[in-house]
């Protein structure tokens, strides 16, 4: 699934504004963050504002963890 969205992004190299993508019947739901992608994938229907909520607080708080040395 997720080499389906890579490839597309490789393709296109321009995602655009619409942070969801539908490829082959799976829903991409996706943040970038610098040069990191942070992606969910769903084949059913699913609360896209709860997904988005959940990448936020987990980003979150892995920024609030001290970096181990």
């Amino acid at each position: 699934m997720v080499d389906a969205f890579r490839t597309h992004i490789m393709q296109t190299k321009e995602l655009g504004t619409c942070p969801v993508k539908q490829i082959g019947g799976c829903s991409f739901f996706y943040m970038r963050i610098s040069n990191v992608y942070i992606v969910i994938v769903v084949s059913s229907n699913a609360n896209v504002a709860c997904a988005f909520k959940f990448v936020v607080e987990v980003f979150n708080l892995l920024l609030s963890l001290p970096l181990i040395r």
